[in-house]
C-alpha cells in the first residue's frame, strides 16, 4: 500500500504531494489524516507529515519509493473535512499546504509524547536585582524577562514568551550573559491558567425566559441545522439583548442530538465570563482552546475534541480549525472584531474559513454583533446572509443607557483639563455615592502616528481618500513628511494645513492610562481603581483577576484600553467615560470610523445592564460629528448608510476588494531600489489585464511602521472587482520575483492602513 503525504510547515519549494510506501506492520494504522514520521531528502532527516490519501499501486518506479517511519498518531488528527478544506485555504490565502497542516496540527499533537519543558530561571537574583537597578540593559524584553521572573519566579520558555511577547532568541541572549539558565524537566503538574474545569454554579447555569425575538432568532437557526440547509445568519442585536441566551440555546439543541459547535470568541483570555457561561449551561462537554496553555494541557484539550468527548470548542479564531465530530454550527461572537483576522503569516480570516467549512460540512454560520462589519451587514441586505434582528434588551428592566456628548474645548475653558469633564466627574461621584461603579474607555492604539488641530480637533486628512495621514520621519534630512497609506499622497509637515478650519496648528494630541489613573488616585483619594491594558496584564490570569475583582465589587473604577469594552457584564456599573474619542478616528485605516463606532456602542454597553439605568459620556473636542451623534443614539442603520456612502464612492471594500503586498528589507537604498523595480513591473502587468478587474496599484508607500525589527517596509495597496483577481496577481509576483531578493509579504484583506 502506497499513501500520498503533505509535510507539515513545507516551502514552497517542497509544497506538493510525496508518496511514501506504507510498510505491512503500519497498514492496519495508517489512513487518510493520519501523522506519520517520514525520512524525507538526500540525508533521510525525520519531518512530520499528514497522509491525504492511500492507494494500492505505483505508477513508477517503487525501488525509489521510501518506507514510512513511525506513525506519531494512533488516530487519524485530521477530519475528512479539514482535508477538503487544506487546496481551498492555501489558495485563498496564499500559503502554502504545509502551512496549512500547521495550521490544523498544533505543535502539541507533534511533541505530545515527549512531555519535557524547557523551564527558565534566575541564576542570581541578586546579580539580577543589580542589572536592573544599573540600568546597563538596553533592550525593553530583557528588562521585561528579568522583572518578570523576580517576580514570578521559575517558568516554563513557553509562558515567559506568551506572557511578555517575546522571543526564545531574547531568552537565550540572557543565557549568553549568563543571568538565566534554561533546564529540561518534566512538567506533570502543570497547573490550567484558564477558568477552574468545574462548572461554575450560581448564575452561571441559571436558565432564562426567552423574548420572542430571542425565541424567534433560535428557531430560524435550528430550522436551518434541522433541514441540513447550511446558512450563513447574521444575528444583528443591541448590547445587552442577549445575543449569548441565543448562541446557548442553539448550542444545546445541537450537542443534544450529537453534534458538535465551535464557539469563536475575540482575544479568548479577556472573556473568562463568557467561558463560565458556556461552561455553566453546556457542562462537562466543553474544551476551551486558549494562547496559554501549556502544550500538556492543550494536547488534552484537543484530543477531547478529536475523540468527540468535547462537543462544543471554545476559542479564538485558531479555534475554526479545530478536529470537531459532526460539526453542525459556528458561532462567531462579536464577528466585527478585527482579532478574527490574522496578522501573521497565513493572514487567514477566521469568518471566511467557517464559511468554507460550511460549504464542505453541511453546517451553519452565525455571525453575532451589536455592530457588525460593514461588509456583513452589506451581505446580510444583499441576501448572502440571513439577518436576525434582537432589538430590546434581553431584561425589560434594563434600559439603553443615556448617552451624553461633551464638549471638551467647552470643558478646558472651564478649567476641567483634558482628561475628565466636570459632567463625567460629577456622575462618578453620585455613583459612588450609591456604591455603583464606573468604567473609563481610553484607547490610544496608533494615535501618536498622526496630527490634530489645536482649532477644530480634526486629524489632517488625505485629500483623495479622506482617511488620516501618517506622520513620518524622514531619515536623510531630519524633516517629518505626511503619508497616506492608501494613495501615497504626500505633503511636508510644516506644509500640513487643516481640511475643515484651515488651521494650521497642529499637535500630537493623547494621555495614556497611566496618566489617568494617577489622576484618578487624587480627585477621588478614597475609591480603588483597577487598570485594565497590555501592561498590567501581562502576567497568565491577569485578565481573570482584574475582572473577577471588579465584578466582586473590590474596587470601584475600572480603567482601560478596548479589552474592556469586549463582552463583560458588571450589573452595578452605571457609568462609562469614553475618554479621547477624537483619536479613535486618527487613523490612517478606511475602517477608522466604523472601529470608532464599534468601539464607543460596545463600551457603552457595559452601562447598566442591572435594575439601575446607566449613563455614557462621550469626551470629544468635535461632538457635532455625524458618527458621535450615531453613537450616541445607538444608531447603527445611519451610521451605516453614511459609511456605506462613503465606501461606495471611494471604491473601497465591499465594492472592490483591497489587498497589499509588503517588501522588508535591512537595507534601505536597497529596499527603494527594488521597491521601484517591483512598481514598474506591477504597473506593466496591470497595464496588460482586462478592464473587467477593474485594477489599480498604488506604491511603493513606506508602511505605518517603517522600520521594523532591524527591516525597513515598503508597501503597495491594490484594488480589483474581488479577491480572486488580487490573488491572482500575487500569485504571479510569488512565480516570477526571488523570494531571497524580494522578501515579500502577501494580504488580501489588509485590517490596517
Amino acid at each position: 500500500m502506497f499513501c500520498s503525504v503533505i509535510l507539515r510547515g513545507a516551502t514552497k519549494q517542497i509544497d506538493r504531494l510525496f508518496t511514501y510506501r506504507v510498510p505491512d506492520e503500519l497498514s492496519d494504522t495508517v489512513s487518510a489524516g493520519s501523522l506519520v514520521s517520514i525520512p524525507f531528502g538526500k540525508g533521510d532527516s525525520q519531518r512530520c507529515a499528514v497522509v491525504v490519501e492511500l492507494k494500492d499501486s505505483f505508477e513508477g518506479d517503487e525501488s525509489v519509493i521510501k518506507d514510512i517511519a513511525s506513525v506519531i498518531s494512533g488516530q487519524p488528527v485530521l477530519k475528512p473535512d479539514q482535508l477538503a478544506l487544506i487546496d481551498k485555504i492555501s489558495d485563498r490565502f496564499n500559503c502554502t499546504k504545509g502551512d496549512v497542516v500547521e495550521l490544523m496540527v498544533p505543535s502539541c499533537v507533534v511533541n505530545h509524547k515527549n512531555p519535557a519543558e524547557v523551564f527558565v530561571e534566575l541564576i542570581s537574583r541578586e546579580t539580577a536585582e543589580d542589572v536592573l537597578t544599573s540600568e546597563t540593559l538596553r533592550s525593553a524584553a530583557h528588562i521585561n524577562i528579568l522583572e518578570y521572573l523576580l517576580d514570578r519566579g521559575k517558568c516554563t520558555r513557553k509562558e515567559l514568551m506568551s506572557s511578555l511577547s517575546c522571543s526564545a532568541a531574547q531568552v537565550k541572549a540572557l543565557e549568553d550573559k549568563g543571568l538565566v539558565r534554561l533546564v529540561k524537566e518534566l512538567s506533570d503538574n502543570e497547573v490550567p491558567i484558564i477558568a477552574d474545569q468545574d462548572v461554575p454554579q450560581g448564575k452561571f447555569t441559571e436558565e432564562y425566559d426567552l423574548s420572542d425575538e430571542q425565541k424567534a432568532a433560535v428557531k430560524e437557526i435550528l430550522n436551518g441545522i434541522d433541514k441540513k440547509n447550511p446558512a450563513t445568519y447574521l444575528l444583528f442585536g443591541i448590547t445587552g439583548s442577549g445575543k449569548t441566551e441565543v448562541y446557548l440555546n442553539c448550542a444545546k439543541k445541537v450537542i443534544a442530538e450529537g453534534g458538535s459547535v465551535i464557539y469563536m470568541v475575540p482575544e479568548i483570555s479577556l472573556t473568562p465570563q463568557t467561558i463560565n457561561w458556556i461552561k455553566g449551561r453546556l457542562g462537562d462537554s466543553v474544551a476551551v482552546l486558549h494562547s496559554r496553555l501549556t502544550d500538556k494541557q492543550r494536547y488534552e484539550q484537543w484530543n477531547n475534541i478529536r475523540t468527540g468527548k468535547a462537543k462544543v470548542i471554545v476559542g479564538p479564531r485558531s479555534g475554526v480549525f479545530a478536529p470537531a465530530v459532526d460539526l453542525r454550527l459556528i458561532i462567531l461572537d462579536e464577528e466585527h472584531d478585527s482579532s478574527y483576522k490574522s496578522e501573521s503569516h497565513p493572514r487567514y480570516s477566521a469568518k471566511d474559513i467557517a464559511r468554507m467549512r460550511s460549504q464542505i460540512t453541511g453546517c451553519s454560520v452565525v455571525l453575532g454583533s451589536a455592530t457588525p462589519s460593514v461588509e456583513s451587514f452589506y451581505a446580510a441586505n444583499a441576501g448572502a446572509y440571513k439577518l436576525l434582528e434582537l432589538k430590546n434588551r434581553a431584561r425589560q428592566e434594563a434600559k439603553l443607557p443615556e448617552i451624553v456628548p461633551v464638549d471638551m474645548k467647552e470643558q478646558i475653558k472651564l478649567g476641567s483639563g483634558d482628561m475628565l469633564s466636570l459632567p463625567l466627574r460629577q456622575a462618578m461621584s453620585v455613583a459612588f455615592s450609591e456604591n455603583k461603579q464606573v468604567i473609563l474607555l481610553l484607547n490610544r492604539r496608533g494615535f501618536s502616528r498622526t496630527l490634530v488641530c489645536e482649532g477644530c480637533g480634526e486629524p489632517v486628512t488625505c485629500k483623495n481618500c479622506s482617511v488620516a495621514m501618517t506622520l513620518h520621519n524622514n531619515r536623510r534630512n531630519g524633516t517629518q513628511s505626511l503619508i497616506c497609506h492608501y494613495c501615497g499622497y504626500t505633503v511636508p509637515s510644516y506644509e500640513a494645513k487643516c481640511n475643515v478650519c484651515g488651521g494650521n496648528r497642529f499637535t500630537k494630541a493623547g494621555f495614556g492610562t497611566q496618566q489617568l489613573e494617577e489622576l484618578l488616585h487624587k480627585v477621588f483619594p478614597h475609591e480603588k481603581v483597577l487598570r485594565m491594558d497590555q501592561d498590567s496584564t501581562m502576567t497568565p490570569g491577569a485578565h481573570k483577576e482584574i475582572i473577577e475583582k471588579f465584578a466582586n465589587k473590590e474596587a470601584s473604577i475600572l480603567i482601560g484600553t478596548q479589552m474592556i469594552a469586549k463582552g463583560l457584564d458588571f450589573p452595578d456599573c452605571t457609568v462609562v467615560g469614553v475618554l479621547s474619542s477624537d483619536l479613535m478616528l486618527a487613523s490612517s485605516s478606511f475602517k477608522a470610523s466604523e472601529r470608532a463606532f464599534q468601539l464607543i456602542t460596545q463600551a457603552a454597553g457595559r452601562a447598566g445592564r442591572g435594575d439601575h439605568p446607566g449613563t455614557v459620556f462621550i469626551q470629544s473636542y468635535r461632538p457635532e460629528q455625524p458618527l458621535f451623534k450615531f453613537a450616541c443614539t445607538q444608531n447603527y442603520r445611519a451610521f451605516y448608510n453614511q459609511e456605506i456612502e462613503y465606501r461606495q464612492k471611494l471604491k473601497l471594500p465591499p465594492f472592490k476588494a483591497v489587498g497589499e503586498i509588503v517588501l522588508s528589507l535591512p537595507e534601505e537604498d536597497l529596499l527603494v531600489q527594488r521597491a521601484n523595480i517591483l512598481a514598474k513591473y506591477l504597473n506593466e502587468f496591470i497595464s496588460y489585464q482586462d478592464k473587467k478587474y477593474q485594477f489599480e496599484v498604488y506604491g511603493p508607500i513606506p508602511c505605518v511602521i517603517y522600520e521594523l525589527r532591524g527591516r525597513y517596509r515598503m508597501s503597495f495597496v491594490i484594488k480589483a472587482v474581488n479577491k480572486s483577481a488580487i490573488n491572482s496577481v500575487f500569485k504571479r509576483l510569488i512565480e516570477d520575483f526571488d523570494h531571497t531578493k524580494f522578501p515579500l509579504s502577501f494580504d488580501n484583506d489588509p485590517q490596517e492602513g
